[in-house]
This record gives C-alpha cells, sequence and structure tokens, in this order.
C-alpha cells in the first residue's frame, strides 16, 4: 500500500518496449537502477511502468541500444495536476475538501451516555462539559483518565465511569454508586405501636410478644406486639420486637378550586422558529414570533445520521403557540374532574407506602368554590417501633428479674 502511494505521488509512465533486442533495455534499466513493475511480454516485446522522472532520462540510453519506447498513458499525481492546471478551483476544492476532512476527524462529533438512573442525562452532561466533553470538543486535548477522575470526585452517585472514544464519536458509561443501605438497630429493646387507626388483617411477627390478634381493631398509640419476653421460670428479658402489622386504615383529603377561573389557553396564533445545529452551535435562520407575552413552545431536532450515526449537524424547529387569559365558570362536572387529578397526586405522592381499596367522593358547593372531600380505604402496615424506657413514667422494676428485685 506504502509503495503504492509512493507511486502515485511520483507520478508514472506505462509505455512499450520494441525492437530486434529488447532484453538490452532490460539491462540497461537494471545497471541505472531504474524499477520497472507490471512487466509483461507484448510480441517481440513487452510493456512495463515506470516513474515520469525515469522515462525522461533513460529514452537517449533506449534508442542507443537499438529499442524504442512508446507510452501509452500516465498516471499519479502529477498527471491529475497537469490536467485540471486551468481548472484551479478544482484542484483548490480537492484540497479544502481533504483539509477539511482531516481537520473535523480531531472533534467530537456526537457523544452517547449510558446507565443513568438517579442522575439526571442533562445534569450528567452539564458535568462533563465542565471537564471538557462536549459536542465539537478537540480530541487532542482531552483527557478521559482525567475526565473520569474527576466526576467520580465531584459526582458521589457515580460508581464507575468508562470513556471511549472511537473514531469522532464519545461513548461515556456510566454505573452509579449503590446507595449504602440502613444499618437497622438490632440491640435495642423496643416496643411496636399502631401508627393509625385500623382493623388488623394480617400479622407477621418476627420477634416479640403478640399483644392483639386478627380481626380487632386498634387505635393509634396501641401496644401490637411487646419487646418484653417471659419464660415459664417467670423471668422477663428485653428483645427488640419485630413485626409487619397490616390493617384496614382510612385517610381522608380536601381539595378546593374556586368556581371563577382566569386559565391561559391558545389563541390559535402560531409561529415557527428554526436554527442550524452546527457541532454544538446553534445558528438560527428563520425568526417567528408571536405577539402576546405568554406562549407555549414544542421543540423537537433533526439530526443527520447517516449509517446510524448522528452527527452534530441538523435542523432544530420551534413550534411557538400565543397563548392568552379566559375567563371561565367551573361547573359541576368540570371542577369534579379538575379536583380529582388534584386527589391522584395527593394519592400519589401522599399514600404511596399504602394500597388503596376504595375511594368516596363528596363534591360540595358553597362561598364561590367547590370543595372535593376523599375517604380512601386503605391497607398499610401501620406498626412502628418505639424504644423501651424512653418515657419518663415508664417502671423499669417490671423488666428486671425477681431475684434481683428482692435485693
Amino acid at each position: 500500500m506504502l509503495l503504492g502511494l509512493l507511486r502515485f505521488f511520483r507520478g508514472y509512465v506505462r509505455f512499450s518496449v520494441s525492437g530486434k533486442y529488447p532484453e538490452r533495455f532490460l539491462n540497461i534499466t537494471s545497471r541505472a537502477g531504474i524499477r520497472l513493475w507490471e512487466v509483461q511480454r507484448r510480441g517481440e516485446g513487452f510493456c512495463a511502468c515506470m516513474y515520469r522522472s525515469d522515462y525522461r532520462r533513460i529514452r537517449t540510453s533506449a534508442r542507443k541500444a537499438g529499442v524504442r519506447l512508446s507510452h501509452s498513458g500516465k498516471g499519479g499525481l502529477p498527471e491529475f495536476v497537469s490536467r485540471y492546471r486551468d481548472r484551479v478551483g478544482v484542484v483548490i476544492g480537492a484540497c479544502v475538501f481533504i483539509i477539511t476532512v482531516f481537520v473535523m476527524s480531531l472533534f467530537i462529533w456526537s457523544m452517547d451516555i449510558t446507565g443513568l438512573d438517579r442522575v439526571s442525562y442533562s445534569e450528567m452532561k452539564e458535568e462533563l462539559r465542565g471537564q471538557g466533553l462536549y459536542v465539537g470538543a478537540f480530541k487532542p486535548s482531552l483527557d478521559d483518565q482525567r475526565i473520569s477522575r474527576n466526576i467520580l470526585l465531584e459526582n458521589h452517585d457515580v460508581g464507575w465511569m468508562a470513556i471511549n472514544i472511537q473514531g469522532s464519536y464519545a461513548s461515556v458509561e456510566i454505573k452509579e454508586e449503590a446507595p449504602a443501605p440502613e444499618v437497622a438497630d438490632i440491640y435495642s429493646p423496643c416496643n411496636i405501636k399502631a401508627k393509625r387507626d385500623g382493623v388488623i388483617l394480617r400479622m407477621e411477627t418476627l420477634q416479640g410478644a403478640t399483644e392483639i390478634e386478627e380481626g380487632s381493631g386498634v387505635v393509634e398509640g396501641q401496644l401490637l406486639v411487646s419487646g418484653v419476653m417471659g419464660d415459664e421460670q417467670g423471668t422477663s428479658r428485653l428483645v427488640r420486637a419485630d413485626a409487619r402489622i397490616f390493617a384496614r386504615t382510612t385517610h381522608e383529603a380536601a381539595f378546593s378550586v374556586e368556581e371563577n377561573q382566569s386559565v391561559l389557553v391558545p389563541n390559535g396564533e402560531v409561529a415557527q422558529r428554526k436554527s442550524l445545529m452546527l457541532f454544538g452551535l446553534s445558528l438560527p435562520y428563520r425568526f417567528g414570533r408571536v405577539d402576546s407575552p405568554y406562549a407555549a413552545v414544542e421543540s423537537y431536532s433533526d439530526a443527520l445520521s447517516p449509517l446510524g450515526i448522528t452527527l452534530p449537524v441538523g435542523v432544530t424547529t420551534e413550534r411557538v403557540s400565543a397563548l392568552t387569559y379566559r375567563d371561565t365558570v367551573l361547573d359541576d362536572n368540570s371542577a369534579k374532574e379538575l379536583l380529582e387529578k388534584q386527589s391522584q397526586l395527593y394519592e400519589l405522592f401522599c399514600l404511596s407506602d399504602c394500597t388503596v381499596e376504595d375511594r368516596a367522593y363528596t363534591l360540595t358547593r358553597g362561598a364561590g368554590a367547590y370543595t372535593l372531600r376523599v375517604t380512601y380505604t386503605c391497607v398499610e402496615d401501620i406498626a412502628v417501633q418505639e424504644p423501651i424506657g424512653t418515657d419518663e413514667n415508664t417502671d423499669l422494676t417490671r423488666y428486671v428479674r425477681p431475684t434481683q428485685a428482692k435485693e
């Protein structure tokens, strides 16, 4: 391959040799140190290739040897330049293209981040940009080990990181740090009490003396599992009670909304904005605006992806919809629908530890507002541990062996 490139840059001539003694020509080229290749016999002579410079200086010796040379073609870079010497733009364009391809290969064209769960993609992208890794970064200036080390030191949620750069594509693989498990206190004695009123459905007692039965009702703060264990000899010992007590409970919540509402709605005015994405830069070329201080923007990007490789070149389009305030009066159906969405959010965030079995809705209207009261019937674990001996009124002598109490 290297020899082929050398012949291309130096230029070569295809020629044929004819005469009575063509072998004399081979002896002349051998003594002169001239290289021939692609030698093929043709009749009483032969044809071959040699460098352009060698062909000029061997022609005189060939005539003295009684052979005749005739070239059949030229090739290589000198011939290409000579052919297009009157078309300077073509040569300049080819040179610019080669230089552009070489220069562009020195930059990061696209980047991908995988393995994120708790850490947001945008946050990690900004951290990598702060370390110098981004679309459009100069590859020779990147130190992947330094970037990984700094990210691991600054972001404690990242446990492992690998940066692989292949050509102009950067792949960032991340494994997040596993959260440290909570170390349970297994030595301090405690009781288990009810954190809410309810009806006991199921009990899973791991340690301690059960004080209730399934199907019984309990109130908040009632003792469910005692941490005082007795034996047949009448002695007692303190343990850390552990159990899961599932009960049917009720939760009540109220949500309100004003009857008269002023909401933002689209007024039909729409505009588009477009910008060219070029190696991390955004170059707007189409400007659109709406005559409203409030607007909703939808944005989507189309990037070039030849052969499945995403390039940092594309078009970003933004659709801008003008919004205006409109006064409206809620009716029963619209108010209930709006308030039920609020109750769903409450259920999602505040009752995530419960299994909701039933919901009872009561919608009332008064004083210019709608109120929705919701009663949730849930099944949840109402067990909560409470250390023994924290109450000043606790009689600690009940936990002492009888023989020690007499002394």
